[in-house]
């Protein structure tokens, strides 16, 4: 059987081809055995022909298959052969570690944190908005450089939307439209330039953040987070210009910041002359109760940097998120990159205000919450029926992961080699923590927004055999 990842980031004919010739090899296709017809895989699998038929290509002039008139493609006699890797001229581009990692078999059942399933995108929807704008006089500007902030009209939907959702009241010139948060830190990290250059973060926290401010040559403050919430004392004697939170939904515990906490992160940033970069990554996915007001909906000094995004919501590949300046900043920021122009393209811009203007946005929300519910509860589920007590999950109710804590001792290490033992994908929480020596061992970090309900069943299903079942330590 070949499984297919249509969200990979490796071409869908390497997966094909990968997945065939590891068959051929392995002996589970053997010599003289006729593969489907081109157009029957394609019908099976759900994709064009000629993509299979690049494929079948590939694996032809490597010397595991031929074509012959009226049987299809046949299966070589590959035993005591070294075959050469002569790559068609298209393949160049692919580079040699591509071809070693899909070498391995494609899972199933991934469960990563960060990619989309496709069907989600709003395609119809999405067409019509970028034909409108290209026939109407607005394409106008397309030879233009866009504005540094990005597209006001964007910016408009953008303040309607913050107001709406998260209880905001902003203006659309502290608006900065960015094409992902690594960018939006760049710029932070510019502007918050001192002698003293300190940032707080959580410890353990999301490490695209954490190598942005070292890249920036930031100092790192760690801010203890546990699944009751952060340990804010040490702060008031960090000497920090700035604390990165997560409040709405902490990365990775998925815990939500007592108020009593967002007081005192404010008391402090006013009291001290610095700022809290608030991450609300995925505030709208929330199942359990309605969203948490914005930390900066809170504030009444305006030491709050608010950064949102598409990512979680729409798409991460449209690489659009967006940061609200406080207004003491602005004159400071048109200063330093006045010579900038947006880097999210105007026609992506425009036919994402269109989208909003129409509340499309947030009818694809209240869909997309629905959808993520659904996975979100039946993981719950299943977890709970197939591991009972010897797996406690953290960060219900909201986002698009868990992480799996192991109260019998379990490692992380072990846990994810049974895992790959029965196709299944597990990830280390050792990434989100800067000092790696104090991660945890006896954790996991899954996310479930590549699977279905029917994946998660299996997948969890086949977790429980590796881990608790018949498969030994």
């Amino acid at each position: 059987m070949i499984y297919i990842q249509k969200n990979s980031n490796y071409p869908i004919y390497l997966q094909i081809y990968c997945k065939i010739k590891e068959d051929i090899e392995q002996g589970n296709i053997v010599h003289g055995e006729r593969l489907p017809g081109i157009r029957t895989l394609a019908q099976t699998l759900g994709i064009a022909r000629n993509t299979v038929n690049r494929a079948y290509a590939q694996l032809a002039v490597e010397g595991y298959i031929q074509s012959k008139h009226g049987s299809g493609f046949l299966v070589l006699d590959t035993a005591n052969k070294v075959t050469k890797m002569n790559y068609v001229q298209q393949d160049t581009t692919s580079s040699s570690m591509e071809i070693s990692e899909l070498n391995q078999p494609v899972s199933p059942y991934d469960f990563q944190y960060g990619e989309l399933s496709y069907e989600q995108f709003p395609f119809k929807l999405w067409r019509k908005y970028i034909s409108q704008i290209l026939l109407s006089p607005q394409k106008e500007v397309v030879n233009q450089y866009p504005d540094k902030q990005g597209d006001l009209l964007l910016r408009q939907e953008i303040k309607k939307h913050l107001h709406r959702s998260r209880g905001m009241i902003c203006c659309e010139e502290q608006i900065i439209v960015g094409c992902g948060l690594h960018y939006s830190l760049d710029i932070l990290c510019k502007l918050l330039a001192k002698e003293n250059n300190t940032i707080a973060m959580e410890e353990p926290g999301y490490n695209g953040a954490r190598d942005v401010f070292i890249n920036n040559n930031y100092n790192l403050h760690l801010l203890p987070a546990s699944r009751e919430g952060l340990i804010i004392s040490s702060i008031y004697h960090s000497g920090a210009c700035a604390a990165y939170v997560t409040p709405s939904h902490q990365f990775p515990y998925g815990t939500v910041m007592p108020i009593s906490q967002r007081k005192e992160l404010l008391n402090w940033a006013n009291a001290n002359d610095a700022y809290i970069i608030e991450d609300d990554y995925d505030s709208e996915l929330r199942y359990d109760a309605n969203p948490v007001p914005a930390l900066h909906s809170l504030d009444a000094h305006d030491r709050t940097i608010y950064i949102g995004t598409f990512s979680k919501s729409l798409s991460p590949s449209l690489r659009v998120n967006y940061m609200v300046l406080p207004v003491q900043m602005l004159t400071m920021y048109c200063s330093l990159f006045r010579s900038y122009n947006s880097p999210v393209s105007w026609l992506t811009q425009r036919a994402l205000a269109a989208y909003m203007r129409d509340e499309n946005y947030e009818s694809h929300i209240r869909k997309m919450c629905l959808t993520y519910k659904r996975r979100h509860d039946v993981f719950i589920q299943e977890a709970t029926k197939m591991f009972g007590n010897k797996v406690i999950l953290h960060g219900r109710g909201a986002g698009l992961h868990f992480v799996l804590e192991f109260p019998d001792g379990e490692e992380q290490d072990w846990l994810i080699k049974q895992a790959e033992k029965v196709g299944v994908k597990a990830y280390p929480m050792i990434p989100f923590w800067n000092d790696q020596n104090a991660c945890p061992q006896n954790m996991l970090f899954t996310g479930y927004s590549l699977l279905s309900e029917q994946q998660i069943r299996e997948g969890i299903a086949l977790l429980q055999s590796a881990w608790f079942g018949t498969v030994s330590k």
